[in-house]
């Protein structure tokens, strides 16, 4: 059983839970900023003891105090009481007092984030590791952090500097993620994850870069083009300036091949149709799944008697817990089931987390039934972990048109 310890949280703000009871900025009532911003200094400089004089500078550095020690030691009071509401240990055992000096207990057993963080960047940087478990550790530093450290703290030369080396650690590990995904050709995770950054760090010019990459790699120029103007936008107004030769010459390359002139039918088919005889089923993006299926319903009593979607999510056994890594796994698994066991010309897509998408036309729920035990089959003999099972349902696509024509038939 997993020993009961105290979870800290500094990245993105600033949280101390210990089992289900919570204290934190966001919980506080009132002025509390300086009490936390005491109990992080502390937390961040756990391994030694921390004096009066040095606290006080932190806590007040650009403030006139009439009794600075006076209040230092009400700060610590009412810290300590705060504390005690977890019902963990008494907040004076976490807050230590020896000769004129303060620390954090580090004896007791505890979590912090930034700490978390700090161990999954070290691990991802081991040599002799492979790509994917790289990755998975990266993407779990990724999920870590939530927001600079020290986010409620002044700009003091300490917490600056502190800032500044965390940052530089996420926008590596960024980096590090888009590498690997680049190479495995994983566009669309790119997009989620340099998104994500950019509400982390909203004026990193490598993260629209990135974005511009992968959008041009799935061939949406236009969401390429558009990233590339927010770029612009973002230089001039708050830098009044534009993006560097690099960066524009990079831009100028990978949009080349969005189509710059009028084709005749030839030249088109030639540069649209598929070099390669695949013999599995067509995946696309999400986005362009999105567009085919409204297609196919515009069509239905015309070109096509019915449509149906076919959803197939990644089931885990309840009360079982799994690695990021045997997750990831089995998804490839069951998107080669989903791949080899349709027809060429069959659609899906992947809709959700641990989801895909079958769009199927002129099938009957009974024959889609029975290809979803074809699919099945290929991932019960296929799955690395018996923990993992497939988890079906199905339901016709209906026409909007109709669907409103009938809604207002009804009133």
């Amino acid at each position: 059983m997993e020993e009961a310890k105290l979870v800290i949280k500094t990245l993105g703000g600033f949280s101390v839970s210990y089992k289900d009871k919570s204290i934190g900025t966001s919980k506080s009532k009132g002025n509390a900023k300086k009490m936390w911003m005491l109990f992080e200094y502390l937390l961040l400089n756990y391994d030694r003891t921390v004096s009066q004089e040095e606290l006080i500078d932190v806590l007040w550095h650009d403030t006139e105090v009439a009794n600075p020690l006076n209040s230092l030691k009400v700060l610590i009071f009412k810290l300590r009481k705060e504390i005690d509401t977890l019902d963990f240990i008494p907040g004076k055992e976490v807050i230590l007092n020896s000769h004129g000096t303060y620390s954090f207990n580090d004896t007791i057993p505890f979590e912090v984030d930034i700490m978390v963080f700090e161990k999954l960047v070290k691990e991802a940087d081991a040599e002799g590791i492979s790509d994917d478990d790289k990755l998975e550790l990266l993407e779990k530093a990724l999920d870590c952090f939530k927001g600079n450290v020290l986010s409620m703290t002044p700009n003091s030369t300490w917490s600056v500097a502190l800032q500044t080396q965390y940052s530089n650690m996420y926008r590596d590990v960024v980096d590090k993620a888009q590498t690997i995904l680049t190479d495995k050709g994983e566009y669309q995770r790119i997009v989620e994850i340099c998104n994500d950054a950019l509400l982390r760090q909203p004026y990193e010019e490598s993260y629209y870069y990135y974005l511009i990459i992968a959008y041009a790699a799935m061939e949406e120029y236009d969401s390429a083009s558009k990233m590339y103007e927010k770029v612009k936008d973002m230089m001039q107004n708050e830098y009044g300036a534009t993006p560097g030769v690099e960066f524009e010459s990079a831009y100028k390359e990978l949009m080349k091949d969005r189509p710059n002139r009028n084709e005749t039918p030839e030249a088109l088919t030639a540069t649209l149709e598929e070099k390669i005889d695949y013999v599995s089923s067509f995946m696309v993006e999400y986005g362009e799944f999105k567009q085919i299926y409204r297609l196919t319903a515009r069509q239905l009593g015309r070109q096509y008697d019915n449509a149906r979607i076919d959803l197939y999510s990644l089931g885990i056994k309840k009360g079982v817990r799994v690695t990021k890594k045997d997750k990831q796994e089995n998804m490839r698994t069951l998107q080669n089931a989903i791949s080899f066991m349709l027809r060429q010309a069959d659609i899906f897509t992947r809709s959700g987390p641990t989801q895909y998408a079958v769009l199927f036309t002129d099938v009957t729920e009974e024959n889609s039934q029975m290809i979803a035990r074809r699919i099945e089959d290929y991932f019960e003999s296929h799955k690395s972990n018996d923990c993992f099972g497939v988890m079906y349902t199905t339901a016709p696509v209906e026409s909007a048109h109709v669907k409103k024509m009938v809604a207002r038939g009804k009133k």
